[in-house]
């Protein structure tokens, strides 16, 4: 008789020896099953991965296809047409900035920072096709301007057709490549750099007016500089000849003339040279272009555009006052030339000149010389520092203070002389809280802000 099972159901007994194989039997098949299985959830495992990175990959694709799509529109390709002026048509490539696209069809806008945005100097208005003002503009485009178009020429893209009216004289700016004449120091830091025009050109300027030069990338050690013996002291005391400069693309900078248009066949500079200043921190560069222009020599070449410029002399018959310092004899002597060697003008005509020592001072001869020429013209210079060997009797002190006390203090109408400014910085602050101390109007003052 066989007894029932737990759960109601019949059971069979097996004998002992053959319940504990099957017992194996049973673990070994499980076993195999769980193993079984875990291959096959892997191989499962693997193949969703495998899809997922498939799909991933096509989700990439399809993205980039889409912005590549998207960029298609939103950047125009092909030729777009600018009209300039409502005089001029050109067509040039579309994708690139206003600026080059205008050089590019010889039509040069002045641009004393090369394009990088911070000169403010490339303004033009675009009354079609320019889109809204960018961030890098607003610093230099006022709301007023805004209104009107006025634009940065080396900010706008060139994206479709355009009409811009830009500064009538860019129509009459060229390019030249210049041969180096000479490139002598003058004074411890500044050069006199005279550049020779391809035979038969001429730049048609006017005194005070500038041109921009071209330097390519370079790398130049300021120990192969040829300085003459007599500055050295000052370059081996300030540790000049350390410097190196290191320039990767090309740099464009402006620069006054200080020939007059009477001197032709060349282009004379006056460049002081932006070595890092005393208390700059380690690894300040150099002056990108001042560097490269002090490396040249008789024979050189040099690339030059223009002209440009705005610090013109006044038509009138006020009396004229000049005020400079360091490289800002430039357009001072361009001004001064002009008017007497070639106007023979018979305005009353004052320069005040500063330096620190007799030995920054340079062009001297040329205005004692127009001095004894004409006697409206009078030719004042002032010491900051003289040296004992100078053996210094005339002015010293800061110019604008030397002019003050010997000078307008007891003008009878300071107001109505027009002033002509031309230095460094921290002079040209001076002189223009001074003016404005002695009720001169803005008017009256014109001053060639050359940074240095």
């Amino acid at each position: 008789m066989v007894p029932p099972s737990v759960d109601g159901k019949h059971t069979t007994k097996q004998p002992v020896g053959r319940r504990s194989c099957v017992s194996h039997t049973i673990h070994g098949s499980e076993s195999f099953l769980m193993l079984t299985s875990t291959l096959v959830i892997g191989a499962a495992a693997s193949t969703v991965v495998a899809v997922g990175v498939a799909m991933f990959t096509l989700i990439v694709l399809a993205l980039v296809l889409l912005i590549l799509a998207a960029k298609k529109q939103l950047v125009s390709s092909g030729l777009v047409k600018i009209m300039i002026n409502d005089q001029k048509e050109i067509s040039v490539p579309a994708g690139g900035k206003l600026l080059g696209a205008l050089a590019d069809a010889g039509i040069f806008v002045s641009s004393a920072c090369g394009g990088g945005g911070t000169c403010a100097q490339c303004k033009v208005k675009v009354e079609e096709g320019g889109g809204d003002l960018l961030p890098t503009e607003e610093g230099h485009i006022n709301k007023k301007e805004a209104a009107e178009g006025e634009r940065l020429s080396c900010q706008v893209a060139v994206k479709q057709d355009m009409k811009v009216e830009v500064p009538p004289e860019a129509f009459d700016t060229k390019k030249w490549e210049c041969t180096v004449r000479s490139n002598n120091n003058v004074a411890t830091f500044i050069k006199e750099f005279v550049l020779e025009l391809p035979e038969g050109e001429e730049v048609d300027f006017r005194a005070g007016g500038y041109i921009q030069i071209e330097c390519p990338p370079h790398e130049i050690h300021y120990k192969d500089f040829d300085i003459e013996e007599r500055f050295h002291p000052d370059w081996d005391q300030y540790k000049i000849w350390r410097y190196v400069s290191k320039v990767d693309e090309p740099v464009v900078r402006a620069y006054s003339m200080a020939n007059y248009p009477g001197e032709k066949g060349i282009i004379m500079l006056n460049i002081r040279v932006a070595s890092p200043p005393p208390r700059a921190p380690e690894g300040t560069p150099p002056g990108k272009m001042s560097s490269w222009i002090f490396s040249l020599k008789p024979g050189d070449k040099a690339t030059i555009s223009g002209p440009y410029g705005e610090f013109f002399i006044k038509d009138s018959k006020a009396e004229m006052v000049y005020i400079g310092g360091g490289a800002g004899m430039a357009p001072l002597r361009s001004h001064i030339f002009e008017l007497f060697k070639r106007q023979k003008t018979d305005r009353k005509v004052s320069y005040w000149y500063g330096g620190r020592s007799a030995r920054e001072l340079f062009y001297v001869d040329h205005f004692r010389d127009i001095e004894k020429d004409f006697p409206n013209f009078q030719f004042n210079i002032a010491l900051s520092e003289p040296a004992p060997e100078d053996n210094w009797e005339g002015y010293v002190g800061f110019i604008h203070q030397v002019l003050l006390d010997n000078y307008l203090k007891t003008h009878p109408a300071p107001e109505d002389i027009e002033y002509y400014i031309c230095g460094p910085p921290m002079m040209n602050a001076a002189v223009f809280k001074m003016l404005d101390d002695l009720g001169v109007e803005p008017e009256n003052i014109a001053y060639d802000d050359f940074g240095g």
